[in-house]
Parts: C-alpha cells; sequence; structure tokens
C-alpha cells in the first residue's frame, strides 16, 4: 500500500491542559464529556482519561488529547476521517467516514492513546474540544483542567509520552 502523503496541517487554536498536583481524579471530566457528546454518563465513552499508570493513590490526572501539530492519527486514517476542524483547530472525526478500523488509535504516540473505540457505535471518539467550550474544564471542580487557547495557534510536541 502506498504510504499517504503528510502535508502539514494547521496548529491547533486551542488545548486542554491538566495541573496533576490539582487533579483529584473525581471523573467528573468524563462525566461532562459523554454526558454532552453521547447523552449518557459513561466513563467509557468519554474523549478524555484519567492515567492508569499511577504508583500511589492520589497520583492521577486527566490525560486529554494533545491536539498535536504532527497528528499521527490524520495521518494514519486511511478513510480520511480524521480532520482538522476550521473554528478550534482540533483534530476531530467525521463520524460518518469512520469505518471503526483503529488505525487512528494504533498511530497516536501518547500512552495511553487519546482515542477511544466505541463498542457499540463501531467507531472511534476523540476529543473535539467540544466546539472550543470544553465541557470537561467547565466541569473539573479543582481547576486542574484549562483551556488554553492562541488564535496563531499552539505549538505541541507529539513524541511518545506516557500519562
Amino acid at each position: 500500500m502506498k504510504r499517504k502523503e503528510r502535508k502539514p496541517v494547521p496548529p491547533s487554536k486551542g488545548v486542554i491542559v491538566c495541573d496533576g498536583s490539582l487533579c483529584a481524579g473525581c471523573s467528573n471530566c468524563l462525566f461532562a464529556c459523554s454526558l454532552s457528546h453521547e447523552g449518557a454518563a459513561n466513563l467509557e465513552l468519554a474523549r478524555i482519561q484519567l492515567n492508569a499508570h499511577t504508583q500511589a493513590k492520589f497520583d492521577i490526572c486527566a490525560l486529554p488529547c494533545n491536539q498535536c501539530g504532527e497528528p499521527e492519527c490524520l495521518y494514519a486514517c486511511p478513510f480520511e476521517a480524521v480532520y482538522v476542524d476550521e473554528k478550534t483547530g482540533a483534530r476531530v472525526i467525521d463520524q460518518e467516514k469512520c469505518v471503526g478500523c483503529r488505525s487512528c488509535v494504533r498511530a497516536c504516540p501518547l500512552d495511553p492513546p487519546r482515542l477511544r473505540f466505541h463498542k457499540a457505535a463501531k467507531k472511534v471518539l476523540k476529543c473535539d474540544l467540544c466546539g472550543g467550550d470544553p465541557q470537561c474544564v467547565k466541569m473539573c471542580p479543582t481547576g486542574a483542567l484549562k483551556y488554553v487557547t492562541d488564535p496563531d495557534g499552539i505549538k505541541i510536541d507529539s513524541e511518545k509520552k506516557e500519562g
């Protein structure tokens, strides 16, 4: 199979960041995300995750998508379902085009990958920054989550990273 050309993409105009010293691991962000996108409070349907690589009981942090400058998820999708949203610059998935092959999940350089597979819909879910109004940030009771924006774009390192 011929390798798809890796055209440069504009940087995301926003990114969600987590201050681990403030994160209580309450899961409010996950519930807010799944409720706003899927209409159900279901941790498995959230587009944000909590780290699973914790050594101590309170060593926890929310793991949002980095909206990478070189989005491997976008480059890996053979169906061009992953694209850059014009308004926010978020790397999002067109659910009509997604066939659930999970190429994007395997390509994500972060550990764990920031994309989730919706078992019932057989589609991949990914943070879309809620169109520029992230519900996870609004519902964070400790202020651990922040939505950082820059109209000129935010450069994010997409090297393989844990948690």
